[in-house]
């Protein structure tokens, strides 16, 4: 799962995309941003520490124990993507053409 993040942490930085992702189990948000990297976003759209977001989850565990309901990227203030699949997203941002 990690090689996911680096990704799309990779991604976010050299083309200058937010991307957020939303859970179906979990209240609160990732964020993927060229400058603050990885974050969690509470229910209320703040950014927070992890564990207050996440309570008991790792990184490494948040796509398997919260499942994802969608995947947003945003260029500046326009969504360019929007998808469930986090890698069909990588795809489309023109990521590792060998995510299945």
């Amino acid at each position: 799962m990690l090689k996911i993040f680096e990704t799309l942490i990779s991604l976010s930085r050299e083309r200058g995309l937010r991307i957020e992702i939303s859970f179906l189990k979990c209240k609160g948000r990732l964020l993927i941003d060229k400058e603050l990297e990885l974050k969690a976003v509470d229910e209320f759209g703040n950014i927070s520490s992890w564990a207050r977001v996440f309570p008991g989850i790792s990184i490494q565990n948040i796509l398997d124990q919260c499942g994802v309901k969608k995947i947003d990227v945003y260029k500046g203030q326009e969504k360019i993507v929007e998808n469930e699949n986090i890698y069909e997203v990588i795809r489309e941002l023109g990521g590792i053409a060998s995510y299945k």
